[in-house]
C-alpha cells in the first residue's frame, strides 16, 4: 500500500529536521526505520482529467517516469545506507545525505502535487 503524502511529509520533517541539525546519520535513521521501502503512489484520478491545462502525456510522463525515479532513487540511497549503517560506515551514511535529501523530498514534494494540484 502507498503511504500517503502526509505521513511521507511528517517523517521528512523529521529527518529534515535531524539534517538541519547537522546529524545526518540520525536523519537517515529516522527514515530507515520510518518504512522498509518506498513506493510510487497511485494517482487518485485519470492522466487526461487535467486537460487543457495539462496533458495526458505530460501527467502520464511525469508520474511514471520522473516521480517513479525519485521513489527508485531514494529506495537505492536507503539501500546504500542500511548497508553502510550495518557496518557502521559514518563516512558513507554522511555522504548518503544528499541523496537521501533530494531524492526523498522530491517524491514528498511529488506525491503532494499529483495527489492535489488545484488545492
Amino acid at each position: 500500500a502507498a503511504e500517503s503524502p502526509i505521513t511521507m511529509a511528517s517523517q521528512v520533517r523529521q529527518v529534515s529536521k535531524a539534517f538541519n541539525k547537522a546529524n545526518a546519520v540520525q536523519a537517515a535513521r529516522a527514515l530507515s526505520s520510518a518504512t522498509s521501502s518506498f513506493t510510487l503512489p497511485d494517482m487518485p484520478y485519470d492522466y487526461h482529467e487535467l486537460e487543457p491545462v495539462l496533458s495526458k502525456d505530460i501527467m502520464e510522463l511525469h508520474h511514471k517516469k520522473h516521480h517513479q525515479t525519485y521513489v527508485n532513487n531514494l529506495n537505492a540511497a536507503m539501500e546504500k545506507f542500511v548497508d553502510a549503517q550495518a557496518k557502521d560506515d559514518v563516512a558513507t551514511m554522511i555522504s548518503l545525505q544528499g541523496a537521501l535529501r533530494f531524492n526523498g523530498g522530491g517524491h514528498v514534494n511529488h506525491s503532494i502535487f499529483l495527489d492535489k494540484p488545484c488545492s
